[in-house]
């Protein structure tokens, strides 16, 4: 019975062994190779040993690829395109990946395990990304988060005509651009607003309220038609520090043969007339964003990297993406919640995340080393 289970033994694992070596695959070179360490699962099946190393090397390689893919995406991005990851980048990992290592295998209950060390074509991933525009990049101008309730005098509005008419103006006039995320869309409050806007990459909060009510019948200037007024107030804040950077107000009168119509047409009036505010003040809230180039030398591997742009990204910044990274270095463009690369350098010391030392900074860029 012994000799058997070793005959089987050797058998199985000898199987395993070839069906996982004869997948490698060999893409063309690259000038950023970077090894992974990942593992994949997969249904164990007595009757198929080479199915089952081949599923498990599969998945295996999969996550190495979407491992280094996280890297050059936003958490929103990946949530919203995942789909899209899995039709292009993970339907063949294999185009994305040098060659790679069986560390470990094992069979765990109803699943077989295989570890492997891949070494993934960073800058290949990166190029489809692109491609799919997907890539999560340093954007030109602000983005904004809008959170503005309307009413029909004490009844909530549905329409968003006050919302429309405001960002349709601003959108004309300005390169700010309004994000309409989930995370927004759940917020029943200031605060999580808040959150939900900063975790959603807005640069600025914008909370008001535009309210609309019949004007008295006198002041009607014909029978027939129902006179409206409305009116608008606008907060607009920093979301990284949530300092208050401008508050707008707006009127606006309107008629229409329904009281339903007179209402949405002086909201979508007042609307504007809030954009137009805005923009005569834009220089008070919408400045010209120049990124601060991050550079990092010395560091190890992309969990390193991950782990150097959580940290960036929970400090006080309006956005942090990954732009680059190879041989140790990684390039990353900030945009500091305050527009000073000194204290930005002085605040990322502080969150201890490596054993860090500044070679130089400037008003533009600011370069470290990982001391070891």
């Amino acid at each position: 019975m012994k000799n058997t289970v070793s005959i089987f033994t050797v058998i199985a694992v000898s199987g395993l062994l070839a069906a996982c070596a004869g997948r490698t695959k060999h893409a063309a070179p690259q000038s950023s190779v970077e090894a992974v360490e990942t593992e994949g699962l997969a249904p164990y099946s007595e009757k198929d040993l080479a199915a089952t190393a081949n599923a498990a090397c599969a998945e295996a390689q999969k996550n190495a690829v979407e491992s280094v893919a996280g890297l050059f995406m936003g958490a929103q991005s990946r949530a919203e395109k995942s789909d899209i990851l899995k039709q292009n980048l993970l339907k063949n990992p294999g185009l994305y990946i040098k060659k790679y290592k069986i560390l470990s295998e094992r069979r765990e209950g109803d699943f077989y395990r295989v570890n492997i060390r891949a070494y993934v074509y960073l800058d290949k991933i990166a190029a489809v990304l692109r491609g799919l525009a997907i890539f999560e990049t340093a954007k030109s101008g602000a983005a904004g988060a809008l959170m503005l309730d309307e009413y029909f005098t004490t009844a909530a509005s549905a329409y968003g005509d006050a919302r429309k008419a405001f960002t349709e103006y601003l959108g004309r006039k300005t390169a700010l651009i309004f994000l309409d995320t989930p995370a927004l869309k759940n917020s029943g409050d200031e605060n999580s607003f808040f959150e939900a806007a900063r975790a959603s990459g807005a640069d600025l909060v914008l909370i008001g309220k535009a309210e609309a009510a019949p004007m008295g019948a006198a002041q009607g200037p014909q029978a027939g038609f129902y006179p409206a007024r409305a009116k608008a107030e606008l907060r607009i804040y920093e979301a990284g520090t949530r300092k208050l950077l401008l508050e707008i107000s707006s009127q606006s009168n309107a008629l229409d043969a329904a009281e339903e119509g007179a209402f949405r047409k002086a909201l979508s009036s007042a609307g504007e007339l809030l954009g137009q505010e805005a923009f005569s003040k834009a220089d008070k809230f919408i400045r010209p964003a120049t990124p601060l180039t991050l550079l990092v030398k010395g560091l190890k591997g992309i969990d390193a990297v991950g782990k150097l742009k959580a940290a960036v990204q929970r400090m006080e910044v309006n956005g942090a993406v990954l732009e680059s990274y190879s041989e140790g270095e990684a390039v990353m463009l900030i945009y500091p919640a305050r527009p000073d690369s000194q204290e930005f350098c002085s605040a990322l010391l502080r969150t201890g995340v490596f054993n860090l030392e500044l070679e130089r900074v400037g008003q533009f860029e600011a370069v470290f080393s990982v001391i070891r």
